[in-house]
């Protein structure tokens, strides 16, 4: 009777220690659907139709429908810029653009990068190598480079969700150049394409 009573208990002692790797297993397999992979879609022609539209809007100067339409209400806008006195990068997140240019010499959309040069002593070798308008991955990682440095200066200055943001929109955005105009993020937030950052920096020559 003893030993059958011993037989008993280890049998109970296995079926716990089951249910345990099984319940383990579950959370496992529960965190693993919770982690979001950040991927960039593939230039469809959605998103070349909606590049088109803010063309069309820029250059009719229609700011109030540019803003309505292609500034998320919770991501906001970020502009990054230069801070020449302290030789760092900053941003400022903003609502809306504040004003726009109506210079687009090309309206032809091409998948490739382009470079602006900056001269100081040659004007001929200034500015931008080529004409139209161009969207590549050539995304940089002012944000979360900036909200990092930040939070090792003075923790939770940027929230976790903030970076989330911020790491969403360079994982996931493609870089647009109208050159001599403006160069912005575009990214699909809820299935329709927005602008995301503004970026100041890439033509500010200044050291």
């Amino acid at each position: 009777m003893r030993i059958k009573n011993i037989f008993i208990l280890i049998l109970f002692a296995l079926f716990i220690s089951a249910c345990s790797v099984n319940q383990i297993e579950k959370n496992i397999v529960v965190e693993v659907k919770k982690k979001v992979v950040l991927e960039r879609e593939a230039i469809s022609d959605e998103l070349l139709s909606d590049i088109n539209h803010i063309l069309f809007l820029l250059k009719q100067k229609d700011l109030e429908t540019l803003n309505s339409r292609f500034i998320n209400p919770h991501y906001r806008l970020y502009e990054v810029l230069k801070d020449n006195q302290n030789n760092k990068f900053i941003f400022n997140k903003k609502s809306q653009i504040d004003e726009i240019s109506d210079e687009i010499d090309s309206f032809e959309i091409k998948k490739e990068e382009v470079i602006f040069n900056c001269s100081p002593y040659d004007d001929k070798y200034y500015g931008w190598n080529k004409e139209g308008v161009f969207i590549s991955t050539n995304i940089q990682p002012y944000l979360s480079n900036i909200m990092k440095e930040a939070n090792l200066l003075k923790i939770n200055t940027y929230s976790e969700e903030e970076i989330k943001i911020a790491n969403n929109i360079e994982k996931t955005s493609y870089e647009v150049v109208i050159p001599y105009n403006i160069v912005f993020y575009i990214t699909k937030i809820d299935k329709q394409w927005y602008i995301t950052l503004v970026d100041k920096v890439k033509t500010d020559c200044t050291n």
